[in-house]
């Protein structure tokens, strides 16, 4: 299962680089794909599951093949892990020397901007 998220993160990563490249905003894409800018929106960030039609419209639309879209380097993914962890474990130490009242801030915090990231 992690390697469908990692794909699909992945995936959203070439798709938002390559709508960048030609100068497509979300907004256009949805309209080309016929999709609306919240799927698209879920595809870049690697939380929607799209179908392989929708990928196709998709690739068309970006002026490139099914098979160039959906060619991600899995071993990026491995770095992008490995980054994370790093950042993690400072956050961690960070927290460490806070007290209780400073630490229920920064949850909320978190919560925040968790939720504003979905």
């Amino acid at each position: 299962m992690a390697k469908n998220k990692d794909f699909l993160f992945l995936l959203g990563r070439k798709i938002v680089q390559r709508r960048k490249s030609i100068a497509l905003s979300q907004g256009k894409l949805a309209e080309k794909t016929g999709k609306i800018v919240n799927t698209i929106s879920n595809i870049e960030r690697g939380i929607g599951d799209p179908r392989i039609s929708t990928l196709l419209d998709i690739s068309i639309a970006l002026e490139i093949s099914l098979s160039q879209l959906v060619d991600v380097d899995m071993k990026i993914s491995e770095n992008y892990k490995k980054s994370n962890e790093k950042t993690i474990n400072e956050i961690v130490k960070i927290l460490q020397d806070m007290d209780e009242k400073t630490l229920k801030i920064a949850a909320g915090q978190i919560r925040v901007l968790k939720e504003l990231r979905n």
